[in-house]
């Protein structure tokens, strides 16, 4: 009974609006709590995923990625305890949403968002990836930065750390199929 009443519960932080009344003689009903608690629980993993995809914000300004963060979450919600677990499958979704058809390379950017990161918790892991854009470049763009010509060619990037700090490094093509083979 427990194990179905807290499947319910999960499932209606979900989707509030089939939220059902757990507390009789409250001040506020099952679907109040159940409200608020799935309104933190979306400005949560907003910010996780702010936080994770700090780049992509930025490129598509907030209000669009809160948009797709709410779609993001809806489709993909947390399975894990660690809140470092969750997003890693952003760059699949932003690559087949069809609101981001017209920026292709945000995929990507993403990606190395995400790459960079588990480099960074991990110990000594190595990490690779292909793009047909500047994505360190794209990455590293700041208010005064020139236009970037998005069609510069493939570039390959290896992640590694170095002591404490996450290395980006640009790496030959040969060198890439190396590492993935490895």
């Amino acid at each position: 009974m427990l194990k179905k009443l807290q499947q319910d519960f999960y499932q209606d932080i979900l989707d509030p609006n089939k939220a059902k009344n757990y507390l009789d003689n409250a001040n506020f009903t099952g679907s109040d709590l159940i409200k608020i608690y799935h309104n933190q629980y979306f400005i949560s993993m907003t910010q996780a995923l702010a936080s994770s995809y700090s780049c992509v914000k930025r490129l598509v300004g907030e209000e669009f990625f809160n948009m797709l963060a709410h779609q993001f979450i809806k489709k993909h919600p947390s399975k894990s305890a660690s809140i470092i677990d969750y997003g890693h499958e952003f760059s699949v979704f932003i690559k087949t949403n069809e609101h981001c058809k017209n920026m292709a390379y945000l995929a990507d950017i993403a990606k190395l968002e995400n790459l960079y990161e588990c480099c960074y918790f991990s110990l000594n892991a190595v990490f690779f990836m292909q793009s047909d854009y500047p994505v360190v470049e794209i990455w590293q763009l700041n208010d005064n930065s020139e236009q970037l010509d998005l069609s510069s060619g493939k570039v390959y990037l290896k992640f590694y750390k170095e002591g404490g700090s996450v290395i980006v490094e640009k790496i030959t093509k040969q060198e890439f199929e190396n590492g993935k083979n490895n």
